[in-house]
């Protein structure tokens, strides 16, 4: 049985400020953590109902996993969830460090996102199409949210997001394509050329950062036959430039 004490430590990753002070994040649901434990991903407690620890009880004991078993009323309590399913882990937010950047990779830069859904569903997006690597400004809503966490179904276990700091732009390779998703750009699928670069994706309602602007070496649009929507949302801007960069990479370079 849980102590009030420990119920509260548990709500409180609930918020950005105690995740970073504590460094700890947590991902729900029964699918989400039956991934996490199948990929060896490092939980530090897990809070779960009988059934589900005995049906993970090979696993449990292969990984230093503490794991505690709950009651359902005790799983709605800590749960972000209106409907908890079955498992609650808690995990340590890793040391994400910049990796070797190459100019014939994909890489996703994303501006400004704040949305949790948009990160998470573009995470899913990056995972699903392969790209190398997705780094984020510092204003973006952080991929520890338990939002992003649900939306992206799992994919936060592989791409998980660099933020880039004051020197991030001096490091990137200099024949590095910046491209930019923008309403005033080459059309995607006439003009538009090739499939490596870094993607920029901004925040829809306010655009591009002005200090991206400068940096650019081209801008994209994504044209529409009969325009009728004011624009598509973050995540499905992503999916449509990630699937025509696919189709190029593989079947139409």
């Amino acid at each position: 049985m849980l102590g009030k004490n420990r119920i509260s430590e548990l709500q409180s990753l609930h918020q950005k400020k105690f995740r970073i002070q504590k460094n700890r994040f947590f991902a729900e649901g029964r699918k989400t953590v039956s991934e996490l434990l199948q990929q060896g991903y490092p939980i530090l407690e897990l809070y779960a109902g009988e059934d589900f620890i005995n049906n993970h009880k090979t696993l449990l004991d292969k990984l230093p996993v503490q794991s505690i078993e709950i009651s359902e009323q005790e799983l709605l309590k800590i749960s972000a969830l209106k409907n908890p399913d079955e498992a609650f882990a808690v995990c340590q937010i890793p040391n994400k460090t910049l990796p070797e950047l190459h100019s014939d990779e994909t890489y996703l830069f994303l501006d400004s996102i704040r949305d949790p859904g948009n990160l998470g569903s573009i995470l899913r997006l990056a995972d699903w199409f392969g790209v190398k690597e997705v780094i984020v400004s510092d204003d973006c809503v952080e991929w520890t949210n338990p939002k992003v966490i649900q939306a992206s179904m799992g994919s936060f276990m592989r791409k998980q997001p660099y933020v880039a700091d004051s020197d991030f732009w001096s490091q990137l390779p200099q024949n590095l394509q910046l491209i930019a998703a923008d309403l005033q750009g080459e059309n995607l699928y006439t003009d538009f050329k090739g499939f490596a670069g870094m993607f920029i994706i901004s925040n829809e309602a306010n655009g591009l950062s002005d200090y991206l602007l400068e940096k650019l070496n081209k801008t994209i649009h994504i044209p529409s036959p009969e325009p009728s929507a004011e624009s598509l949302n973050a995540a499905m801007a992503t999916g449509v430039i990630l699937g025509e960069l696919n189709r190029r990479k593989f079947w139409n370079r």
